[in-house]
């Protein structure tokens, strides 16, 4: 007996919480008993935000500016003493490259994988990336941000779940004030059957996003971002806008250990659909750093809220490590 039709979600997000949406394509064949689910209802295993992923809204590239002490500064406080100011013994700030690869494995327990009142399997979600990423400056507050990324989605009981997938997003980054930047951006998204080969998905998206990052203390940092997204999707009852506000409190435990505590709030209306979703998450995260460009992190979330589709069940819960390299290129 073949099972459900493949369910999956958009990858845009991938190694972010917040699951953008699902669709079906090609469906197979089951049995008339059994319960049959709405293909744009379909969610899916949430995945975590971890760091370096470029479609994160919270994570956007550091500015290239150092603080250093004015020489008159020291002269008004001094008179006319000459300071000799002792070598640096601290090596010189790291240079962010241009153009970096990030490979990213992960491994997650979900309680709802499919998002239906009727039928909620929980499972085990491996997934495999690489995402060639490209941030060159374009301007003194200005940013190209460009990636391409494929991977693998693995379900280590509901095989016929499987599927591959291919991301391109490209935008414009502007800093409108220190810790602040707006981004306006063209994200295309295709979701492949496993096996087949055949397309599920093709999601053309554009997105604006307004991100902002607060050192509140030296070990303490509150990233904040809004986002407004607009699809246009094949097939076109996956069409929708988006509007997410999220927030991240990062406290650095140890200069390698850094713990995580994320909220998100998704307000998502289908406009080819009687259907309007209101989604929640929580979660946390604790990234360890085996050096800058090697992470190991583990974490845990709860996504809950309400949908217009009465077939729609959002909770889930879901655990997950994350293992990340990236491998800086120029």
């Amino acid at each position: 007996m073949r099972t459900f039709e493949i369910a999956f979600c958009s990858l845009a997000t991938l190694l972010t919480w917040d699951i953008h949406h699902s669709a079906i394509a090609n469906p197979i064949s089951q049995p008339a008993d059994s319960p049959q689910p709405k293909p744009e209802n379909t969610i899916v295993v949430q995945v975590p935000v971890v760091p370096g992923d470029p479609n994160n809204p919270a994570d956007f590239p550091a500015n290239d500016s150092n603080q250093q002490t004015d020489p008159q500064d020291v002269k008004d406080e001094l008179g006319e003493i000459e300071i000799i100011t002792p070598r640096q013994q601290q090596p010189p700030p790291r240079r962010q490259p241009n153009v970096q690869l990030l490979l990213r494995s992960s491994a997650f327990t979900s309680s709802n994988i499919t998002g239906f009142e009727a039928f909620q399997p929980s499972d085990t979600v491996f997934i495999n990336s690489a995402t060639l990423l490209a941030t060159p400056k374009l301007g003194e507050d200005t940013r190209l941000v460009a990636a391409a990324s494929g991977g693998l989605v693995r379900y280590a009981d509901q095989g016929d779940f499987n599927y591959n997938y291919l991301n391109f997003n490209v935008g414009i980054q502007q800093r409108i004030a220190t810790g602040m930047y707006g981004q306006l951006g063209w994200v295309q998204e295709r979701l492949y059957r496993d096996g087949s080969g055949d397309r599920l998905l093709l999601d053309d998206s554009v997105r604006f996003t307004v991100g902002r990052q607060d050192q509140l203390d030296n070990r303490l940092r509150l990233d904040s971002f809004y986002e407004l997204r607009a699809s246009f999707a094949t097939p076109s009852d996956q069409n929708r806008v988006a509007n997410t506000l999220g927030a991240r409190l990062r406290y650095d435990i140890t200069p390698q250990l850094q713990g995580a505590l994320d909220y998100r709030l998704s307000l998502r209306d289908f406009t080819q659909q009687e259907r309007f979703d209101t989604q929640n998450q929580i979660g946390l995260e604790a990234i360890y750093s085996i050096n800058p460009d090697f992470f190991i992190s583990g974490s845990a979330s709860y996504l809950f809220g309400s949908s217009s589709d009465a077939t729609v069940d959002l909770d889930n819960f879901s655990v997950g490590v994350n293992i990340g390299f990236n491998v800086p290129l120029f």
